[in-house]
């Protein structure tokens, strides 16, 4: 007898109050459509957020890790599903070599996780580099792509950017990673080259570690080009054979010195 007494008098008071099923009918749908309204906001200035904050990581830790120019012309993911494209990367020749830019890729399709990067690791679900142009730079002074390495190798980030996890010391995974349609060109010592690079795919970069740095994917991609170019040029005759060989090498050393310092990384934690 009290519950059916109460619920009548529950409901008086609400109908004394103006609160009629019509009102909360009208306050959902503006609840609703006030939902709505956010959705297409962030998909239009939260996709412009997450493009400007990528573009602006890769034209400032860029030059910082490779001690050259990168420029990078416009970023297009989604905010939603991180998929998308860079377009018109270039990487810029070492000091001392006649080219302006080393490495030069029209377009790079790439799916990364948005939510990854409000947290210490960025997950990169995919990265396909399409037709990439590199230019390979041989004189009597040495050679841009060996160059090149030697100053990614040499760079160190900033304490503070380390303490952080932040610019060239922010953790990244790669699941995948594939360049195809590649073409080295240039000259070494008198010899011009124009070849294919072939097929490259990477998986699972970082992944065992819960990420490493840029610094070191960079070191990892690098020196992968530098071995298949060496396979390629290793093909040749004359003086491109033995620069094939050099070249081959040195990425082999790229990558052994890469998986050293993340083993080292490995202990670091594992010891505290």
């Amino acid at each position: 007898m009290y519950l059916r007494r109460t619920l009548p008098f529950r409901f008086a008071i609400g109908a004394r109050a103006g609160f009629t099923r019509s009102m909360l009918k009208k306050f959902l749908l503006f609840v609703l459509g006030l939902f709505i309204v956010l959705v297409v906001v962030l998909a239009v200035f939260g996709g412009g957020w997450l493009n400007a904050a990528v573009k602006r990581a890769v034209e400032t830790v860029g030059p910082e890790v490779t001690g050259t120019t990168v420029e990078l012309d416009a970023v297009g993911l989604s905010l939603f599903g991180g998929s998308g494209a860079l377009d018109r990367l270039r990487v810029g020749n070492p000091e001392g070599f006649s080219d302006d830019y080393i490495i030069s890729v029209d377009s790079i399709d790439v799916r990364i996780s948005p939510r990854s990067l409000l947290t210490d690791t960025v997950v990169i679900e995919k990265v396909h580099i399409n037709a990439p142009n590199i230019l390979i730079e041989q004189t009597r002074a040495g050679n841009n792509l060996r160059r090149l390495m030697a100053n990614i190798e040499a760079y160190s980030p900033p304490p503070e950017d380390v303490e952080k996890g932040e610019g060239a010391a922010r953790d990244v995974i790669i699941r995948e990673l594939v360049i195809e349609g590649g073409q080295l060109r240039g000259s070494a010592l008198g010899q011009s080259i124009s070849a294919a690079l072939p097929r490259i795919q990477l998986e699972d970069i970082g992944t065992g570690e819960d990420g490493i740095p840029v610094k070191d994917i960079v070191a990892i991609v690098l020196g992968e080009v530098l071995r298949n170019a060496g396979g390629v040029l290793g093909g040749m005759d004359g003086n491109l054979r033995d620069l094939g060989r050099d070249l081959g090498e040195r990425g082999t050393e790229a990558l052994d010195g890469a998986a050293e310092g993340v083993g080292e990384r490995l202990r670091g934690i594992f010891d505290r």
